[in-house]
């Protein structure tokens, strides 16, 4: 866990701290939004300019969501339930096909503690991986059929599992999660790997070490990277490859990923994130998984567009900042709060207004 102090907008965090104090009446503003739990805010605060509805609701049936997918006109949201997360307790997850209002489509069982989540936009088969601690399992869904097909995963180098899958230039990348770190607290292997399924079985080629040099984006200045936390990944607007570290409380940007002409930068923001988002398009929504509260909420806009470009990001419940989204400055790192009073948010997705 990161012990920095996130770098909030002065102004909005302003904000954010009266509004949370607001509720917290018994407690000290000046720690309101670091102390801010499920057990002192009931509901989520939308901070001015915002407005936050609840999309879906899980139950008995399928709960505690992680991941949120957006592929044309489904939305589908993965519910962990009670696993593992490496796997060993032998139960499932479930993964619910919505409509973009909302409704219940299909319901997918699928073995394991589901992770990452993405729909393949060359096949068109839902990818999923479960088990991020250990024992790791890769899956496809046909979500026409309902058919689940499972790949061999060889044993990985790294000696934990695999998270988040992201697809970019016609190829699949997958984030080595939860690391071996050698005596002196580095990792030294893979952070990041190109992924092939191919005749039953998961290929996978390094494209990044835990350890690789990179150019930090505030200093200019190469720096030795310490990925102790490969986690979540998203495609920002310059189509870039970007790897959260979540425990490094820090973003990896990968140009021409898994290419010789492949190139590494940093950007520290200051405290652990999760899911983080490029605004693709003015018209649309974003969906925020609060596992912990089994909902998935939409943001949007109040009287106004979502500006293209803009960055979203969401601090899980034990971030140094604890359970908000809020927007990130990329020239500086600077996280500025939209959204306070989470109880633990875990995925983060655009739904645009149109297919």
């Amino acid at each position: 866990m990161s012990t920095k102090i996130v770098r909030i907008g002065v102004i909005t965090g302003m904000i954010a701290l009266c509004l949370v104090a607001l509720v917290l009446v018994t407690r000290p503003a000046a720690a309101a939004i670091s102390t801010a739990k499920a057990s002192s805010i009931t509901k989520p605060v939308a901070l001015p300019g915002y407005d936050i509805t609840v999309f879906a609701k899980g139950n008995t049936a399928y709960y505690n969501p992680d991941s949120v997918e957006v592929a044309g006109k489904y939305v589908y949201i993965a519910y962990q339930n009670t696993t593992a997360k490496d796997g060993t307790d032998n139960k499932t997850s479930t993964i619910v096909q919505y409509t973009k209002e909302g409704h219940v489509v299909h319901i997918f069982k699928v073995p394991g503690h589901n992770d990452g989540l993405r729909f393949n936009p060359y096949t068109h088969l839902l990818w999923a991986t479960s088990n991020e601690d250990g024992n790791p399992r890769i899956m496809t869904i046909n979500t026409s059929s309902g058919v689940i097909t499972q790949y061999q995963v060889p044993t990985t180098p790294h000696g934990g599992g695999y998270d988040d899958l992201i697809f970019l230039n016609k190829m699949a990348f997958i984030a080595a999660s939860n690391p071996t770190l050698n005596s002196a607290g580095i990792n030294v292997f893979p952070a990041l790997d190109k992924v092939e399924l191919k005749n039953g079985k998961a290929i996978l080629t390094p494209i990044l070490q835990g350890n690789a040099t990179a150019t930090d984006l505030i200093t200019n200045q190469p720096v030795a990277l310490n990925l102790t936390d490969p986690d979540s990944m998203t495609i920002n607007n310059k189509g870039d490859l970007v790897l959260d570290s979540q425990g490094d409380s820090e973003l990896i940007f990968l140009h021409n990923p898994g290419t010789a002409k492949q190139t590494v930068t940093r950007l520290p923001v200051g405290t652990q994130v999760d899911d983080t988002v490029w605004i693709p398009s003015n018209e649309g929504s974003l969906l925020v998984v609060d596992a912990k509260a089994n909902v998935t909420y939409k943001v949007t806009v109040d009287k106004k567009d979502f500006t293209r470009g803009t960055i979203y990001t969401e601090a899980p419940s034990d971030s140094a900042v604890a359970s908000f989204v809020g927007t990130i400055d990329p020239t500086t790192g600077t996280i500025t709060p939209v959204i306070i009073g989470l109880v633990s948010p875990t995925g983060l997705a655009f739904l645009p207004n149109e297919e």
